[in-house]
C-alpha cells in the first residue's frame, strides 16, 4: 500500500494491475477459444485418435485459463486484504475465502474444460475422470465452507458497525 496526497494508504497500483492483467488475459483466453472453436475444422478428428481439433484447442487454453487462475488467487486474496485493511479482524478471512474459492474454480473449469479431451481417451473407465476431479474438489468444497463460517462473525460484526454505528451488540434473534 502506499500513501496518498492526504497520507491515507491506498492500494499498490503494482498489485492492482496485476490482479487486472491476470484477469484480463483469463477473458482474453476465453475469447479467443471460443472463436477457435467457430473456425472450419473444429470439428475434425484429431488423425489416430478419437479427439476433435476444438476438443484439443479447449483442453490447451483450459489450462492456460487455469493456470492463470491459480496465479490470481493470491493475487486477488492480497487485494482483498488491502482492501479491507480498515477491518483486520475479517481482511484476512475473506482474503482466504476469496483464495479457496479461485482454487475451487480453477478446478471446476478444469473439470469442464478437460472433459472433451481426455474423456475419450478413457473408454470404458470415463467415470475415472469425474472420481478424480470429485476429489480434488471436495476437500476444497470443504475448506470453503469451514472460511465461510469462520468468517460469518466478524463479517457480520463489521456490516452491523458499518451501517447502525453499533459494535459487538447481540440480536434478540442471535441470543434465543
Amino acid at each position: 500500500m502506499y500513501p496518498d496526497e492526504n497520507g491515507r494508504s491506498t492500494l499498490d497500483p503494482r498489485m492492482v494491475q496485476r490482479v487486472t492483467k491476470l484477469g484480463l488475459a483469463s477473458v482474453a483466453v476465453v475469447v479467443v477459444l471460443w472463436v477457435a472453436t467457430l473456425l472450419p475444422g473444429a470439428g475434425w478428428l484429431v488423425p489416430g485418435t478419437s479427439l476433435t481439433v476444438a476438443a484439443l484447442v479447449s483442453a490447451i487454453a483450459t489450462l492456460a485459463v487455469v493456470g492463470l487462475l491459480l496465479l490470481l488467487a493470491p493475487a486477488l486474496a492480497d487485494l482483498v486484504k488491502a482492501g479491507l485493511r480498515n477491518a483486520p479482524e475479517v481482511a484476512e478471512r475473506v482474503a482466504s475465502v476469496t483464495r479457496v474459492a479461485t482454487v475451487l474454480a480453477a478446478v471446476l473449469v478444469a473439470h469442464r474444460g478437460l472433459a472433451a479431451a481426455i474423456t475419450p481417451l478413457l473408454g470404458g473407465v470415463g467415470w475415472l475422470y469425474d472420481v478424480v476431479f470429485l476429489l480434488l474438489a471436495l476437500p476444497l468444497l470443504v475448506a470453503l465452507a469451514v472460511v465461510l463460517y469462520g468468517s460469518l462473525e466478524p463479517t457480520a460484526d463489521l456490516f452491523t458497525t458499518k451501517l447502525t454505528g453499533s459494535h459487538g451488540e447481540r440480536s434478540s434473534l442471535e441470543s434465543s
